[in-house]
């Protein structure tokens, strides 16, 4: 199951999904299932695990959409935004979230 769709993604971006927007997805998805493997990935996701997805794949699919060999951030207004939007991620995914096992 996926914990975000690609209309939740377009919405956030405001551009209409094409391959490079669905990879994006796919690995944001794929990113947060192995991040927290203490919830049900056939699950509907919170609203905290879905928007982290949104922000990753955003933050993805931005950086793949440079033409440059290796990705930059400079679409963003101050690098500090991509290490803020990261934090942001980690901190709505509950990234290292202690598992009681």
């Amino acid at each position: 199951m996926l914990w975000a769709t690609i209309e939740d993604v377009e919405a956030n971006i405001g551009l209409t999904a094409d391959e490079r927007m669905t990879d994006a997805l796919d690995a944001a998805n794929a990113w947060a299932q192995r991040t927290r493997p203490d919830l049900d990935a056939e699950a509907p996701a919170t609203a905290d695990i879905v928007h982290a997805v949104v922000l990753y794949a955003s933050v993805l699919y931005r950086s793949r959409a440079n033409l440059g060999a290796v990705a930059s951030y400079d679409s963003f207004e101050q690098v500090d935004d991509v290490s803020n939007a990261m934090a942001n991620i980690y901190r709505l995914i509950g990234y290292r979230k202690p598992v009681i096992g």
